[in-house]
């Protein structure tokens, strides 16, 4: 028995694969894994004003963060703003690709305000360096990018 290719026929192959691309789309669709940027973001964004008053301090102290970077360590040098037992906070790496990859440390300077972080144990791509820090109360924020390669 032979098949006649007409027209009609045409369009009926033509809607089968535009369904089947449809199928495929969807479950490709369905299996994405989405990761947000923040899993609590909208307390984050309730305090947003209160990150920018703290960018804003940043922008106006007369030395910020200098950040060194290395194949195997990042050495940070904060401003001498007291004594270096008075800072706190913390230096988060985040990595756009995925969350496993994020890190978050606590700040713990030596006695010339240097912290030296040992990239060893992450993943080779890009991140940002974002640094919340204390010192005596007053609240700073500074954000770095920097490409991890080993």
């Amino acid at each position: 028995m032979k098949i006649k290719f007409n027209w009609g026929t045409s369009i009926v192959l033509a809607m089968i694969v535009m369904i089947g691309g449809f199928i495929f789309l969807v479950s490709i669709a369905v299996k994405q894994d989405y990761d947000l940027v923040d899993k609590d973001y909208y307390q984050k964004s309730i305090k947003y004003q209160e990150h920018i008053e703290k960018m804003q301090k940043t922008d106006a102290l007369a030395e910020k963060i200098k950040f060194e970077l290395s194949e195997e360590s990042l050495r940070l040098t904060f401003p001498n703003l007291a004594t270096f037992q008075e800072y706190s906070g913390e230096i988060h790496f985040y990595s756009p690709v995925e969350e496993k990859r994020d890190l978050t440390l606590k700040i713990k300077l030596d006695k010339d305000f240097i912290q030296i972080i040992d990239l060893k144990s992450l993943e080779q791509g890009r991140y940002q360096v974002k640094i919340d820090w204390n010192v005596n109360e007053i609240g700073y924020y500074q954000e770095e990018e920097i490409t991890v390669e080993h």
